[in-house]
């Protein structure tokens, strides 16, 4: 799994709680108001992605299905640095659909956790082309040779719209082997890019990221 900064974690989707904020708050308090009625929970959450652990992993995920908390409890999930917090967001994959399912894809992704890749694959050929997408982008973005040739197959033979975000998720991951000082493993991922039938502006992009 790709190394997670912790400390930078409170910048979330649905708003921040800075350093700061976060000292008034710990483990314990933050799974106390997640337990009561009061209506700091999103704050609560967004504390966890801060002090949480372990502990808070079985709370966070029974808020996944939440469609007020969910975004808030993956957004804690994303950077727990415990494999149960993938476990987690991979166990709930079956039981969601829609925006619930799309937002778990994305922080499977964003956790950059290996273990997630065959339940992404499947995802991947989905006939809900938002779910395939986002599971194509989120295998971009775990970044494997296995991960990529799923990515690579989407943009030879996937719908347009899929092919697109296939063609988005190979630049993320070339860009990031250029920086990692791996030139020769992106070459192919972005000559992929130019033989994919997707429009010519991804394709000079594409370009533009092998010059660099």
């Amino acid at each position: 799994m790709k190394s997670i900064h912790l400390l930078l974690a409170p910048i979330l989707a649905f708003g921040t709680i800075s350093v700061i904020q976060a000292a008034e708050w710990n483990e314990s308090k933050a799974l106390a108001v997640l337990a009561s009625d009061t209506q700091e929970k999103a704050r609560a959450c967004q504390a966890l992605a801060v002090v949480g652990g372990p502990e808070s992993v079985p709370v966070l995920a029974s808020l996944l299905s939440d469609p007020q908390l969910a975004a808030y409890a993956r957004t804690a999930l994303e950077v727990i640095d415990h494999s149960s917090a993938g476990e987690a967001l991979l166990n709930v994959v079956p039981n969601l659909q829609g925006r619930l399912l799309v937002g778990v894809i994305t922080s499977l992704g964003e956790r950059g956790d290996d273990t997630a890749i065959p339940a992404l694959q499947q995802l991947a050929a989905s006939d809900d082309l938002s779910v395939a997408r986002s599971a194509i982008s989120a295998l971009g973005r775990i970044g494997t040779t296995e991960a990529l040739t799923t990515v690579t197959a989407a943009l030879k033979t996937g719908p347009e719209s899929v092919r697109i975000s296939a063609a988005h998720a190979a630049m993320a991951a070339a860009d990031q082997m250029i920086q990692n000082g791996k030139r020769n493993p992106a070459g192919p991922l972005l000559d992929s890019i130019q033989s994919a039938v997707i429009p010519d502006y991804i394709k000079k992009a594409a370009a533009s990221l092998s010059e660099k």
